[in-house]
């Protein structure tokens, strides 16, 4: 029985740390929390949780995918908003195609969620992509890539973070 429970503990322990290592390379990818859109306004936030190469973040900039509108970015103490648009016919304010938070800095290993509300519409993908540039002290982390699908996720080195539309 004793050699029972302590294989158990054995198989338990090594389970745990599979577990955290398996979870570490996830924490190096700028990621958004929720990541699935279950109504036409949504809310989620960009979660950076590590600088470049240990440099502090100054600034996260992500680009706004077609479908996105009404985007309201939500303010961060410490962090400079801005907005870029783009204008063309019929669009009265512009279109926001990308919003950045400037400032800090963040240090490396800190954790920060930057919120992004908006309105999906019916014409959006299922899957919106919002690549992310994350510019720190000493250089930059391009999360740019666009994988043919979700579930390549975690295939390209420089993953693009993402929400599911299931709103319409």
């Amino acid at each position: 029985m004793i050699k029972l429970m302590r294989r158990a503990g054995v198989v338990l322990v090594a389970a745990a740390v599979a577990v955290g290592v398996a979870a570490v390379p996830a924490s190096a990818h700028v990621v958004t929390t929720p990541n699935t859109a279950d109504t036409m306004f949504f809310h989620t936030a960009f979660r950076v949780g590590h600088g470049c190469a240990g440099s502090p973040t100054t600034a996260v900039r992500v680009q706004i995918p077609e479908g996105v509108h009404l985007v309201t970015p939500d303010p961060v103490p410490g962090w400079t908003v801005q907005v870029t648009r783009e204008y063309g016919s019929g669009v009265g304010f512009g279109r926001i195609t990308e919003v950045a938070w400037v400032g800090g800095p963040l240090p490396d290993h800190d954790v920060q969620l930057y919120g992004l509300g908006f309105l999906i519409d019916r014409t959006a993908p299922e899957v919106l992509w919002f690549p992310t540039v994350q510019e720190c002290e000493v250089g930059e982390s391009d999360w740019v890539q666009i994988p043919p699908g979700i579930e390549e996720w975690h295939s390209v080195p420089n993953p693009a973070p993402y929400v599911i539309n299931t709103a319409w």
